[in-house]
């Protein structure tokens, strides 16, 4: 179902609420970060389209909001490349830089904004490689420029890891210096002592995938095991070790 027939469903249903009687509000930003927080550690990101739809509708205009958002669909773009539907990645992809493209319109400055549009250029590369040429500039250029406008926002650190990982070796891809990028995000998370950030999450399972991949066998068992320690047993990990984002 296209995006405009969800949400006309979903103002359907609101006025149906508003018209029984029946109380309907929307839920906090913390709240939904939460929502995402706890389904992500539980492998099982069901909901997210749902809630991302219901963000999309409540929060329309409203920076906090949207930025939770565009996290979000940046995670669960990656869920559905891990889960082989391409075609729903694709139509997010697209929805995803049109909301981007409208709030930096206000936020020109945002180092966080332009992490995402270097990441949501990436995928469009996972999604058709041939575009590597002519996009690969603009993601480095994003990244560039977002670690410009805040050398301290980890986000910038995960993207600049991302690219490092992802890319070729002969285009100056480096899973080593991926993985010092990863681990400065990690600390500045850290730092910044959010809950439920799912972010900070992935970046500690993205240093696990590093060390698995490069066969830092005593690093990876160990970030594991940290890993579990926090948060129960995460067996999804295995499948997402296996998992290559440009096939």
């Amino acid at each position: 179902m296209e995006r405009s027939g969800y949400s006309g469903l979903i103002l359907l249903f609101l006025v149906f609420v508003s018209s029984s009687g029946l109380s309907f509000a929307k839920k906090p930003v913390d709240k939904y970060r939460c929502l995402f927080f706890d389904s992500y550690i539980k492998g099982d990101m069901t909901n997210w389209p749902a809630w991302i739809e219901e963000m999309n509708l409540f929060y329309s205009g409203d920076f906090d909001g949207e930025l939770v958002s565009l996290q979000a669909q940046y995670g669960l773009i990656g869920y559905y490349f891990g889960t082989r539907q391409k075609k729903k990645a694709r139509e997010q992809v697209r929805s995803a830089y049109e909301q981007l493209d409208k709030i930096m319109e206000q936020h020109p400055d945002d180092a966080r904004l332009h992490s995402l549009r270097g990441a949501f250029n990436a995928f469009k590369v996972a999604l058709a490689v041939y575009k590597a040429p002519i996009l690969g500039p603009r993601i480095e250029k994003s990244i560039q420029r977002a670690i410009e406008l805040n050398s301290d926002e980890p986000v910038c650190w995960l993207e600049n890891g991302n690219s490092l990982y992802n890319r070729p070796e002969i285009f100056g891809g480096d899973k080593n210096k991926a993985i010092e990028s990863y681990a400065k995000s990690l600390k500045l998370f850290e730092k910044q002592q959010k809950e439920c950030d799912y972010l900070k999450v992935l970046v500690e399972i993205f240093l696990i995938k590093g060390y698995f991949e490069t066969k830092q066998q005593q690093k990876y068992k160990q970030s594991r095991k940290n890993l579990e320690n926090k948060y129960g047993a995460m067996n999804w990990i295995d499948e997402f070790l296996r998992l290559e984002l440009i096939e």
